[in-house]
């Protein structure tokens, strides 16, 4: 996958997300409550893609913090159907092949979240940071490299204020042309993971 044209991908689908978040209120709602302005939440995972010696598997171990873009409802209005939200993802990923290795770093992005019903909600997200994978490889130098993600997956609220989250989504790591070898690392992976709203 070309990297211009995945970070291309990613601005369009802020371009979405910002036409997606505009006013409409009416609808389900996680709790019967007023819009969370924070969720904090841990995501484990597992991916999986291709580099020159073989498989690359990622195991995901991420800490999601979301911040609320959108207006608050008044008090008296319960609804809120939409969110659109900004978010920050510390992470520390095992690689387990193509050799034992380490990858980290931060993602932010947005992510826009739309209540199907009092207890199942649908979201989209995508996010850009900089992150440094020991790997060695012939298809990517190792260091810093950049990581451009896209994901979607549903969230299962247990409580008014709590949810389990199922998603899936790829992801693209390179450099920027900033060192050679600059092929990227393709993947795409799976998670699972639990988030409190405030």
């Amino acid at each position: 996958m070309n990297s211009g044209k995945f970070l291309e991908g990613i601005s369009i689908a802020l371009i979405i997300f910002a036409v997606l978040a505009t006013p409409d209120n009416a609808g389900a709602t996680s709790g019967g409550t007023c819009c969370p302005v924070t969720e904090s939440g841990f995501l484990i995972g597992y991916g999986t893609g291709n580099v020159e010696e073989g498989k690359y598997e990622p195991v995901l171990m991420i800490w999601h913090i979301g911040f609320s873009l959108k207006e608050f409802p008044s008090e008296q209005q319960e609804d809120c159907k939409n969110i659109i939200s900004f978010y920050i993802e510390p992470q520390i990923n095992p690689v387990t092949r193509p050799e034992t290795d380490v990858e980290f770093g931060v993602g932010a992005g947005l992510k826009y979240m739309h209540h199907i019903t009092n207890s199942l909600s649908a979201y989209f997200m995508a996010s850009v940071g900089p992150h440094w994978v020991t790997v060695n490889t012939e298809s990517q130098a190792r260091g810093f490299v950049f990581s451009s993600t896209i994901g979607l997956g549903i969230s299962v609220f247990v409580t008014d204020k709590s949810a389990v989250n199922l998603g899936c989504g790829a992801r693209h790591l390179s450099n920027a042309g900033l060192e050679k070898p600059n092929g990227g690392i393709n993947t795409y992976f799976g998670t699972i993971g639990y988030s409190v709203f405030f």
